[in-house]
This record gives structure tokens, sequence and C-alpha cells, in this order.
């Protein structure tokens, strides 16, 4: 049997990418990025992501309702910065995409953009396979060549 090391110097990360959208989770997980930003003094960048798959077909025709989602998710995003500013952390960013599925945006797209060294995303239980992690949380844990903390409650 190898002798436990116990001797290791956890990892401070540099930049953060938390994943947030409208619910318990997203929030939960940008209270645990902003804690872990002022923890290491990282930078933090705060992203949301218009899943295109989540409008049904009529409302994806519609430029105006398209519109208004954006207009939404720009005001949250600042909000969240403010958030986060308020909380101390001192280099705080947002971005916002849209993409057919969240994971895949943060993964291939945003995390290599801002050279992300931790992703931060909630857990969103569905029923399934996974069943207490959800598919997009899944798919980040899975796929990313980065840390990744995954947050249930």
């Amino acid at each position: 049997m190898a002798e436990l090391k116990l001797n290791v110097t956890p990892k401070q990360f540099k930049t953060i990418l938390v994943g947030v959208d409208e619910s318990e989770q997203g929030y939960n997980a940008l209270a645990n990025a902003i804690h872990q930003a002022r923890e290491d003094d990282s930078k933090l960048i705060i992203a949301s992501i218009l899943e295109m798959g989540d409008l049904s077909a009529i409302s994806a025709l519609h430029l105006d309702v398209i519109k208004e989602k954006r207009v939404e998710i720009e005001k949250n995003l600042n909000k969240y910065k403010a958030y986060a500013e308020e909380q101390g952390v001192k280099q705080v960013e947002t971005v916002f995409d849209d993409s057919v599925k969240a994971g895949e945006a943060l993964v291939e797209n945003i995390a290599p953009e801002v050279n992300a060294d931790l992703i931060v995303v909630g857990a969103h239980s569905r029923e399934g396979f996974w069943g207490s992690i959800g598919s997009q949380a899944a798919y980040i844990a899975r796929n990313a060549k980065i840390s990744v903390l995954v947050v249930q409650d």
C-alpha cells in the first residue's frame, strides 16, 4: 500500500468561472464562487447562457422574445457583478453567450477564452440516469480540462 502524503498545498485559483441561471442552484453556485474568489483573491467571471433549447419553437422564431430574454439576462449579470463586488471580490467580469447547451458553451468556449482554472456550477436535480446531478453539470464535470465544483445546495 502506498504511503499517504497529506502535506499537500491546496491549489490557489487565479480565474474562477461561475455559470449562473435563474435558479436556487445557480445562486448557490454564485455564492460559492464568490467565497472561493475572496479566499484566493481570484478574478471572478460570472457567465449566463441563453439556452436556445429552453425556448419553445414558437418563441425562438420571434426575435422580440429573444431580445427580451437577452435584456433580462444582462440586467441580472449586472446585479450578480454588483453583489460580488459588495461581497469583497476585487476583480469581477461578466460574460453573456447563447448556445444550445450551456455546459458546452462554458467548457468549450468561455473557460478557454477567459483562461479559467475553476468552473463552478449548480447541480440541477432531474430525474433519469444522473439522478441528483443535471445533464449540463454532468457534462461539465466529465469534459472540463480544469477543476470543477458542482454545488448541490
